[in-house]
């Protein structure tokens, strides 16, 4: 009897679990009919304009790679949020949708679609903690909240930062050189070399530097720092790269172009000599950073 008994409650323990992995699972297909719903009608518009301008590159280069970061980080918890039991959350499931929709008829009276781009996420937001409970919320609202990183700047804040970048890029580009007596005049943004005349306009400023690195360091930071001070010292980090990646970038292309030759301003090599330097730069600051935090384990164990 007691071996009975045993079998029996051994045989029923897999059945209580494939029920609740069913129900986690209707409700992930309801969370997703729901949101596929809303982005169809309510958010259609918004969002349309928001994918034409990241595929267009309006504003920076970083919004293509925001969705894919963010399945990485989901993915890097998929086996945590398996676990874990779907359990409602109705009242501030609701309460964070009513915020969500409250942004969205505040942002009708502005132009853009900044306001239900966000509104999009905060009620995303909602009907997940509704339907799935706080625990899996909370695995997840990292990355859920990342995609607003997928949003540009609003002109005016992206035209004044932009003009502090590329003050400072030309600037720092013009003094990097100097040592290599590379005979180069300035004139405000015009650079005169003996054989190219080269205007450094907004695109050329180095706010998209300064954009996708902030972007690539706050999913570094979630992934790999776990104290707010180094989370924030990362972010501090990515700013002063954007600056140094700036001022390098345009060194390359000054003295490229005046040794090589004026085909280096050309779009092909002008694009491949802008993501050689961010690419290098980028691998450099982890690889630098995942040693130092090496040598700090060491020293600490």
């Amino acid at each position: 009897m007691l071996i009975s008994k045993g079998e029996g409650l051994v045989s029923g323990q897999p059945g209580e679990m494939e029920g609740k992995v069913g129900m986690k699972r209707q409700r992930s297909l309801i969370l997703l009919v729901i949101l596929a719903a809303l982005g169809l009608t309510v958010y259609l518009d918004p969002l349309y304009s928001l994918l034409t301008d990241v595929l267009q590159r309006k504003g920076s280069s970083h919004g293509l790679f925001v969705p894919f970061i963010c399945g990485y980080l989901i993915w890097l918890k998929f086996d945590r949020i398996k676990e874990l039991t779907a359990q409602t959350a109705l009242l501030p499931g609701v309460t964070v949708m009513m915020a969500g929709f409250a942004l969205y008829y505040l942002g009708r009276s502005h132009t853009g679609y900044v306001l239900p781009a966000l509104s999009f996420l905060l009620v995303a937001a909602g009907v997940l903690l509704g339907l799935l409970g706080q625990e899996v919320f909370k695995e997840v609202r990292f990355p859920l909240f990342f995609l607003a990183a997928m949003i540009p700047l609003p002109d005016s804040v992206y035209g004044q930062v932009g003009e502090w970048m590329r003050h400072s890029s030309t600037w720092g580009a013009v003094a990097l050189l100097e040592p290599l007596d590379i005979p180069l005049h300035r004139d405000g943004y015009d650079i005169y070399l003996p054989n190219i005349h080269l205007v450094v306009d907004e695109a050329c400023s180095g706010i998209r530097y300064l954009l996708s690195y902030l972007v690539f360091g706050l999913a570094y930071a979630f992934r790999c720092k776990r104290s707010s001070e180094a989370r924030t010292l990362v972010l501090i980090a990515a700013m002063a790269l954007s600056i140094v990646g700036g001022v390098l970038r345009l060194g390359v292309v000054f003295s490229t172009a005046y040794y090589i030759g004026p085909v280096m301003t050309q779009r092909r090599p002008h694009e491949l000599l802008s993501w050689s330097v961010f690419s290098f730069l980028l691998v450099a600051a982890i690889l630098v950073d995942q040693y130092l935090e090496k040598r700090r384990r060491d020293g600490s164990g």
